[in-house]
């Protein structure tokens, strides 16, 4: 408790946000009485009937390792070409940190690193699929929403403004909201027009939710975070099917991404164009490897 308190102390001369509330003064709850535990039966399983774990993510690394050595085939400098709309150049940029993210967490004991970061690139395509505006629009209200809730549980307004200061390198866009304001779609809804090209256009949403349940810590995020193997823990991995899932979808989303970034940011070139098809392809075949590991994506619609 001394050292939180220590570490407390040196954020708060950072962040500005004041002390945590001190708990209250009372007498501790009770429970009168016990909750009632119940088992179901359907699922105890004994140790005997559980399947062995087959499933094996080696192709899923090798087709990734060859799509990293891709994308760092082709960089083009954001401001080759003039002034770029900041959309794109954090696109670009963030899409490049957040794969390298991936790629470098999930051999090194920081498996659970690379989901976050992969559920990230999902979350950027969709966000960058919409119109610039409409994204900036929604950023705008939701940091005056935000500025707001602070000052008024307490926080100064100041302090509060400036955890969304950006950088002095950046120029600030204007600060009001476009009028006749359009939330940007639900995530559900984006997803789902990002999958409609695929086999089973549905996918996408249960990717997200599964990566999600290891972000959130959930008991199904939990299972995939911990492997005993010949009786020794391995904590620090995750399952085969996460890790497939994981890679999957950092290949595809980062391919798009980088893709269209790179394709706006040096207005249409024959180069960047190429990267592009490049991208695509090389995220296709971690797909297809991908998906016989986590079995999403496999059902084919008969006409």
């Amino acid at each position: 408790m001394r050292l939180a308190e220590e570490v407390v102390a040196a954020a708060r001369a950072v962040h500005g946000l004041g002390d945590p509330k001190p708990p209250v003064a009372g007498p501790p709850k009770v429970r009168v009485k016990d909750r009632s535990r119940r088992l179901r039966s359907e699922a105890v399983i004994a140790r005997s009937d559980l399947l062995p774990d087959l499933s094996h993510a080696g192709p899923v690394v090798s087709k990734a390792r060859k799509y990293d050595d891709f994308v760092s085939s082709w960089v083009t400098s954001p401001w080759a070409h003039g002034i770029p709309k900041l959309a794109s150049v954090l696109a670009y940029t963030s899409a490049h940190s957040t794969f390298a993210t991936v790629m470098n967490g999930f051999d090194n004991h920081a498996a659970v690193t690379s989901v976050f970061a992969a559920r990230m690139l999902l979350e950027d395509e969709e966000a960058f699929a919409q119109r610039s505006t409409r994204y900036f629009d929604e950023f705008r209200a939701r940091k005056k929403k935000t500025i707001a809730l602070f000052s008024s549980n307490g926080v100064a307004r100041a302090a509060a403004a400036k955890l969304f200061q950006l950088p002095d390198s950046v120029l600030e866009g204007p600060e009001t909201v476009s009028k006749g304001l359009r939330p940007l779609p639900s995530i559900d809804e984006m997803l789902m027009q990002l999958g409609a090209p695929y086999p089973e256009p549905g996918w996408l949403p249960v990717a997200y939710s599964l990566l999600s349940q290891v972000t959130h810590s959930t008991p199904v995020g939990l299972v995939h975070m911990a492997r005993y193997r010949e009786g020794i823990l391995s904590a620090h991995d995750v399952s085969p099917e996460m890790l497939a899932l994981t890679l999957d979808v950092a290949c595809l989303g980062s391919a798009r991404l980088l893709g269209m970034s790179g394709l706006i940011l040096t207005h249409g070139s024959d180069e960047a164009r190429q990267y592009a098809f490049g991208l695509e392809e090389r995220a296709l075949a971690v797909h297809d490897a991908a998906r016989l590991v986590h079995w999403l994506d496999l059902i084919r619609h008969v006409s």
